[in-house]
C-alpha cells in the first residue's frame, strides 16, 4: 500500500478528536504524526515483527515454569484458562478504556492517544499493534495479578495463555486491516474466520463504534449485548 500524505490530507500533527458529538475525518492510506518530538513519535509507532520478538521468549519461559509444576491436562487447561481471560482483557480495554467518553480534556486525550489516532488513520502500518510502552505495562500489571491470585505454577501458565491470547489479538488486528483472505480451497475454515473478523472490525471502524469491540473473537460481544449482528 502507498501512503499518500499532502499538507490538505494530513496536518502536521494529526487532529484530536473534539467532541462526541463532532465526528472527526478519517484519513485512508495516510499516516500522521502523533507528537512534535522525535523520541516520543518514535515510541508511538510499532513495527509487526516487535510483539513477537518480545513476547514469545516470555510465552516459553513462562509455559516451561508452569509445566514443570503441573501435569499435563493441568497445565493446558490453565494455557487455555489464560487465552480466554485475555479475550474478555481484550474486550474490556477496547470497550471502557479505548473508547472513553469524550466527557472532558483528561478523557479526550486518553482516547486520543491509546486509540482515537488509530479510527482516524485506520490504514497506518505501523499503528496497527500494540506499543511496548503500553503493551509491556500491562504485562507486568496481569502477571502481577496472576501471581497474587494463584499459585506460581498456575500463575506462569495462566500468563503464558494470556500473552499467546494478546499476540493472536495484535496479529488478527493487524492482518483485517492489511491483508487479503487466502484463497487456497485448503484453508477455507481460516478464511471463512477470518472473513467474519474482518467484516465485523470494519463495521467497527467504519458504521458503528459503539459495537464489535472484540477483534479475535465476538464471544464477548455477544454476551454482552454489543455483537455487531445483533443490531
Amino acid at each position: 500500500m502507498e501512503y499518500k500524505i499532502t499538507p490538505k490530507d494530513t496536518p502536521d500533527l494529526a487532529p484530536h478528536y473534539h467532541g462526541a458529538d463532532v465526528e472527526d475525518p478519517v484519513y485512508r492510506a495516510t499516516i500522521a504524526r502523533m507528537f512534535r518530538s522525535d523520541l516520543f513519535e518514535f515510541f508511538s509507532k510499532v513495527h509487526p515483527l516487535v510483539p513477537a520478538a518480545l513476547y514469545v521468549p516470555v510465552v516459553g519461559l513462562a509455559a516451561r515454569v508452569g509445566l514443570a509444576g503441573l501435569s499435563v491436562p493441568q497445565w493446558a487447561g490453565g494455557l487455555a484458562a489464560g487465552f480466554l481471560f485475555w479475550t474478555l482483557a481484550e474486550y474490556v480495554l477496547h470497550r471502557y478504556v479505548f473508547h472513553l467518553p469524550l466527557t472532558g480534556p483528561v478523557n479526550k486525550f486518553i482516547y486520543f492517544q491509546s486509540h482515537g489516532i488509530h479510527h482516524q488513520y485506520p490504514d497506518d502500518f505501523y499503528r496497527l499493534l500494540m506499543v511496548p510502552p503500553v503493551s509491556v505495562p500491562l504485562a507486568a500489571l496481569f502477571y502481577g495479578l496472576f501471581t497474587l491470585a494463584l499459585p506460581a505454577a498456575w500463575a506462569a501458565t495462566m500468563f503464558a495463555g494470556f500473552v499467546v491470547g494478546y499476540l493472536a489479538y495484535d496479529y488478527t488486528h493487524f492482518a483485517v486491516h492489511f491483508m487479503k483472505p487466502p484463497r487456497s480451497p485448503l484453508l477455507a475454515p481460516f478464511t471463512a474466520w477470518f472473513k467474519s473478523a474482518r467484516r465485523r472490525h470494519m463495521m467497527h471502524h467504519f458504521d458503528t463504534h459503539d459495537r464489535g469491540y472484540g477483534v479475535s473473537t465476538a464471544l464477548w460481544d455477544h454476551v454482552f449485548g454489543t455483537s455487531i449482528d445483533d443490531k
